[in-house]
């Protein structure tokens, strides 16, 4: 059975209750709602990865840990987003408060969509980035004896992937900083381990392919998760915030990250 979303209805309508009556804003965040966010995407985390925090060691464990912290980190920000909008339900486009009811009806709306439509997505990007970040530090372990990677899409490949399938190029080479996957949400693609005998990708070639999947990238997919130790890019939409907001962001919008599961 897919793993679902954990937040009951009681939460949900405590959460809109407080949004309602002020005492929750996007200064003073539900910290239900940000646990239970990081809980969910943990599991991705950890599926992908292979197993939790206590069922690894050494530079596993090390990896696991950065990946673990910046889930925290994008839930917080998803946190803060979310309350806003939920904040935003509170006025009709003429900027009058709308009654109760249509507040309810319109926010649990919302809350569907940020956290069953978008959360799965995201949960699915935390289980590919971690099958990716794992696969990144194998290859790094192995590349004396395996010393290239080589990058295959999954069945039929879109615009963005399309043109890196087949692409062979050593372990450390640049391009893998960039284009190793995930390279868009939902993404299913992979990289193989490789030996000596392998023909690579001449650099001609290779400078192409780069150039044209450059320029179909989204900028927060454009990292190595294995490299930069991120489930979610700084680039994704969540970390924006205003200038007003900019100290808070830096503090994790107040919210704790637990220092165990």
């Amino acid at each position: 059975m897919a793993e679902k979303f954990k937040y009951s209805n009681e939460q949900i309508s405590s959460l809109l209750d407080g949004i309602q009556s002020g005492v929750i804003t996007d200064m003073e965040l539900p910290e239900d709602l940000y646990h239970a966010i990081a809980d969910y995407l943990k599991t991705g985390l950890y599926e992908g990865f292979g197993g939790t925090i206590a069922e690894f060691e050494g530079n596993n464990l090390a990896l696991l840990n950065e990946l673990r912290e910046n889930v925290y980190m994008f839930s917080a920000a998803k946190t803060f987003h979310q309350v806003q909008e939920l904040q935003s339900c509170l006025f009709n486009e003429a900027g009058e408060l709308r009654s109760a009811k249509e507040y309810t009806q319109l926010a649990e709306q919302t809350f569907e969509t940020w956290n069953e439509a978008w959360g799965l997505t995201e949960r699915q990007t935390a289980i590919s980035q971690a099958q990716s970040a794992k696969v990144w530090d194998k290859a790094q372990s192995e590349k004396k004896s395996l010393p290239y990677l080589t990058y295959s899409t999954i069945g039929d490949a879109c615009d963005i992937c399309a043109p890196l399938d087949g692409l062979t190029a050593p372990v450390d080479d640049h391009i893998w900083h960039t284009v190793m996957p995930t390279n868009h949400f939902n993404c299913l693609c992979v990289v193989s381990q490789q030996d000596s005998e392998v023909i690579p990708t001449s650099e001609d070639d290779k400078e192409a392919i780069f150039k044209a999947v450059d320029s179909e990238m989204s900028d927060e997919f454009k990292m190595n998760a294995g490299i930069d130790k991120i489930v979610f890019s700084d680039k994704h939409p969540y970390f924006e915030v205003g200038e007003k907001y900019a100290e808070f962001a830096k503090m994790n919008f107040g919210l704790p990250i637990p220092d165990e599961d």
